[in-house]
């Protein structure tokens, strides 16, 4: 793995008296701080990939989830933290529950996002946390509505409008492949010679009379 370079490091330290950078004065501020730091996992590309492809087995949802917890829980156990301290964190869960190795380094954004977010809190700044937030809902919903609309449209559970449109399409494919069929034949009976009882053939003129 390259080594990675910052101007700064974004370091947290708890204020004197606190031993640990959480809990916030308040629970709005910790609550606010949980979510953000949710939808910044979850806004997280290399490890939607990861999940969208089980590459944490059957629980990959659930592992993201968990993801962020420990997170948290980081904050609740340290009094300092950096964003250095956070890349190695998730590329260390990232190798242990998901067996991949980050060599794109998108944890490095992912840790100055959650610094971030915890500054904002410690200011009491929710307003970007709530768009992200607003932006997951939407997504979610998004994804709702995409499902609903492959199972209406499921070929094995088709609608009335799609029978009706099928019988419609197979009208038109029979009424094409009849009228093919009776030029044909037409053709044919004008190109066949017309004999009569004594066996000659008799010729038609260009009017159509004998």
């Amino acid at each position: 793995m390259s080594e990675i370079f910052l101007d700064d490091l974004g370091t947290l330290i708890a204020e004197p008296p606190n031993k640990t950078l959480l809990p916030f004065p308040t629970d709005q501020q910790d609550a606010n701080f949980e979510l953000g730091v949710s939808m910044i996992i979850h806004g997280w590309y290399t490890l939607t990939t990861a999940v969208d492809n089980l590459w944490g087995g059957p629980q990959s949802a659930e592992k993201r989830d968990w993801i962020s917890g420990v997170v948290v829980d980081e904050f609740l156990n340290n009094q300092e933290i950096d964003i250095i301290y956070i890349h190695e964190l998730l590329c260390g869960v990232m190798e242990d529950e998901f067996d991949t190795v980050i060599e794109d380094q998108s944890t490095i954004p992912v840790a100055q996002k959650i610094i971030n977010c915890y500054k904002q809190c410690q200011d009491q700044q929710f307003d970007d946390i709530k768009a992200m937030y607003s932006k997951w809902l939407a997504k979610q919903q998004q994804n709702t509505q995409k499902i609903v609309a492959n199972i209406v449209n499921d070929p094995l559970n088709p609608d009335v409008s799609d029978d009706d449109e099928d019988e419609n399409e197979g009208d038109d494919d029979v009424e094409m492949d009849y009228d093919t069929v009776e030029l044909v034949q037409e053709t044919r009976r004008k190109q066949e010679p017309v004999v009569d009882e004594d066996g000659f053939t008799i010729v038609s003129n260009k009017k159509g009379g004998r």
